[in-house]
């Protein structure tokens, strides 16, 4: 099954692995709102995976 993340900022991670998808949100917050890096664990964006039908 595919994962995803989706961003207020309209930004879409996904992948096929929960790891894959937080590695992508953890670069996009570097990227996009640094002021967020830090703040935000692995295991708080692994709340954030929605499961997406294949």
């Amino acid at each position: 099954m595919t994962r995803q993340v989706r961003c207020e900022c309209g930004y879409t991670a996904r992948g096929l692995t929960d790891d894959a998808v937080i590695a992508l949100v953890l670069r996009h917050l570097e990227t996009d709102h640094p002021d967020l890096v830090g703040t935000e664990t692995a295991d708080d964006i692994r709340g954030w995976i929605e499961l997406l039908p294949d």
